[in-house]
C-alpha cells in the first residue's frame, strides 16, 4: 500500500484526491465542538447582520487561518527544531481571547450607548405623537412648532401629505423604512395649506417613516400600521415610547451599526487560532518540498472551514431577518439580543485567554 510519504510525493498526480479531501477535513473541523460557530452566531445576531455580512465574517476567518498556519510552518521549518507549535498556540490563544474580551465590551457599550441616546432624544427632542391632528394625522413636535404628518387617500392614489408652520426653505423629506429593509425617500411640494409628495405611495403602508423639516435637521419619526392607515380617531395608536422603540429598531435593521472593517477585525480574529493537523499536513508537504501543494491543501481547509462558518453565519442572519417580521414580540427580543450575545462573547474570551494562560503561566 502507498504510504501517505509516498503519496505526498506524488504531488499534482493525487491532487484530486488532497483537495477535496481537504475541504471536507475543513468542513468537518468547522463542525467540531469549538468556540468559532458560536462567536460567527453571536456576533451576527448582535448587530443584526446581513448574509452578506456572514459571508465577509467566514472569509474574513478562514483568511487567517490560512495565513496564520503558512506563518507558523514557514517560521517552524526555518528555526527547525528549535520551534515547538504546541508551544506556540496557548500564546495565540491568549492573545485571541483577549481581543474577543474588548470587541464584547465594545459590543455591550454600543448597544447601551444607543439605547441611551434613543431614550434621550424620546425624552428631550420626539415626543412624536401627541394625538389625532385635525386631517386624522399624526401631530409631531418640531423645532418648528406642531406639524400634523397623513396619508391622503380620498378617492385618489395614496400620497403624503404634511400640514404645519413650513416655509418654502424648510420643505420636508420623508424616509419610509419597510420591513423588507427597503427605503423610499419622498419629496414635497407646496400645496396651499398643506405639502404634499411628488409621488404616489404604494401598499402596504405598514412601515416606519422619518419626517426631516430641515436637510440636515433632526428626524421625527413615525410608525404606521397596515390596517389604521393613520386614523387615529379610535385612539388605538402607539404611543411615543412604543412608535420610538419602533423607529430605533427599525434603525438598527437598516444601518446594522457596524463597518466592513469591524466586521473583518472579527472575523480575521476568530481565524487565528490554527489547527494542529492543518500545520501538520503543511510542515510534511514543505519538509518534502511540495510547497505548492502545502499551500493548497491549506486554503483547501480553511476554505472548508468558511463554508461551515459562513453557513451558520447566514442562518443566524436569515433568523433575524425572517423573525422581525413574522413576530411583533421580536422587536423587545431584538433590543436585548446584543447584551446576551456581548455575555456569551465576554464568557467565551475569558475562557480562551485561560486556556493560553494557563500553558504559558
Amino acid at each position: 500500500m502507498t504510504s501517505f510519504q509516498e503519496l505526498i510525493t506524488q504531488g499534482a498526480a493525487n491532487a484530486w484526491l488532497f483537495i477535496p479531501t481537504a475541504v471536507l477535513l475543513g468542513i468537518l473541523h468547522g463542525l467540531e465542538p469549538g468556540h468559532s460557530k458560536t462567536m460567527m452566531a453571536a456576533f451576527i445576531i448582535a448587530i443584526r447582520g446581513t448574509v452578506a455580512q456572514a459571508v465577509l465574517l467566514g472569509l474574513s476567518a478562514a483568511i487567517s487561518h490560512s495565513f496564520v498556519i503558512w506563518l507558523l510552518a514557514a517560521t517552524a521549518l526555518h528555526f527547525g527544531s528549535r520551534w515547538d507549535v504546541e508551544t506556540t498556540e496557548p500564546y495565540f490563544q491568549f492573545i485571541s481571547g483577549l481581543i474577543i474580551v474588548a470587541l464584547a465590551g465594545w459590543m455591550f457599550w454600543r448597544t447601551r450607548r444607543d439605547q441611551l441616546d434613543a431614550a434621550y432624544h424620546e425624552h428631550h427632542h420626539h415626543h412624536d405623537a401627541s394625538g389625532a391632528g385635525a386631517h386624522g394625522g399624526q401631530i409631531v413636535s418640531t423645532n418648528l412648532g406642531q406639524i400634523e404628518v397623513c396619508i391622503h387617500e380620498d378617492g385618489v392614489p395614496p400620497r403624503f401629505r404634511v400640514y404645519g408652520p413650513l416655509t418654502q426653505t424648510s420643505a420636508p423629506i420623508v424616509e419610509v423604512s419597510r420591513p423588507d429593509d427597503s427605503r423610499e425617500i419622498y419629496q414635497f411640494t407646496r400645496s396651499g395649506d398643506y405639502w404634499e409628495a411628488t409621488s404616489e405611495l404604494p401598499e402596504p403602508h405598514a412601515f416606519t417613516a422619518e419626517l426631516r423639516v430641515e436637510p440636515k435637521g433632526q428626524g421625527y419619526s413615525v410608525t404606521f400600521e397596515e390596517h389604521e392607515h393613520l386614523d387615529l380617531s379610535g385612539g388605538n395608536f402607539q404611543d411615543t415610547h412604543e412608535r420610538e422603540h419602533a423607529a430605533d429598531i427599525a434603525r438598527r435593521f437598516r444601518n446594522r451599526h457596524v463597518t466592513t472593517g469591524q466586521i473583518v477585525v472579527f472575523g480575521l480574529t476568530g481565524g487565528l487560532l490554527p489547527c494542529p493537523a492543518a500545520i501538520t499536513v503543511l510542515l510534511v508537504c514543505l519538509q518534502l518540498k511540495q510547497f505548492i501543494l502545502g499551500f493548497t491543501l491549506v486554503a483547501c481547509f480553511s476554505f472548508g472551514l468558511a463554508l461551515t462558518m459562513v453557513t451558520v453565519g447566514a442562518a443566524a442572519a436569515w433568523g433575524v431577518q425572517h423573525a422581525s417580521k413574522r413576530f411583533s414580540w421580536f422587536s423587545s427580543l431584538a433590543a436585548r439580543a446584543p447584551y446576551f450575545s456581548s455575555a456569551i462573547l465576554l464568557v467565551l474570551g475569558l475562557f480562551i485567554t485561560w486556556l493560553g494562560a494557563r500553558h504559558i503561566l
